[in-house]
């Protein structure tokens, strides 16, 4: 019976990476430029501890904020992942929140966030399975995780229903292929800096 294949590289994050982005346009003319974006990390292990940051973008309303419970961990996921998302603002506010996960992954989990005088909630409907996928997502990097794509999913911002739906992206051909929703849930998301070498 084959061993399990040990890692020599050196542990950097893992958590889950929730993002739910809405277009009013086709899906050739949304590019990197959606209507509403939501982009939630979920952090379990990091060097600067555990929590919730959140990247909201939602133009119409005047939004652009990163929500954190974790002034610490939102400076890290700023600089380690939104500094390289698609959807750049480097205006955004900061903002303390609070962060409640509802539901069931299986079927139709949701996060609501409350900050100042706002709340914001993202649902995704799950009917797709998962996508299970390690190596080089990135240069440097190494990565393992089960993505759920879906193209059901919603974002309401105080009591009103955001306009707009998922839409294809093609930011997913050089990695796993094909052209994929623009809401996804990425779950058991590992980022690992490799190691010299592996051994069996």
């Amino acid at each position: 019976m084959p061993r399990p294949t040990l890692n020599r590289g050196a542990l950097q994050w893992c958590g889950e990476h929730w993002i739910n982005a809405l277009s009013d346009t086709r899906d050739e003319e949304a590019g990197d430029q959606p209507s509403a974006w939501f982009s939630l990390y979920h952090t379990r292990y990091g060097e600067v501890g555990e929590g919730n940051v959140l990247h909201l973008v939602v133009p119409r309303a005047g939004i652009t904020v990163i929500c954190s419970d974790n002034p610490e961990l939102r400076t890290w996921v700023a600089d380690r992942f939104l500094s390289k998302s698609t959807v750049q603002t480097p205006d955004a506010g900061v903002e303390d929140a609070s962060f409640q996960r509802l539901g069931a992954t299986r079927d139709q989990p949701s996060w609501v966030i409350e900050w100042a005088e706002h709340r914001i909630e993202a649902r995704w409907t799950v009917t797709e399975a998962p996508v299970i996928a390690y190596g080089p997502f990135t240069p440097g990097t190494e990565f393992f995780t089960v993505l759920f794509f879906t193209m059901a999913s919603t974002l309401e911002l105080d009591g009103h229903a955001l306009p707009g739906q998922p839409y294809l992206r093609d930011i997913w051909e050089p990695t796993i292929g094909g052209r994929r929703s623009s809401s996804v849930i990425s779950l058991n998301e590992t980022l690992i800096e490799p190691g010299a070498d592996r051994v069996q």
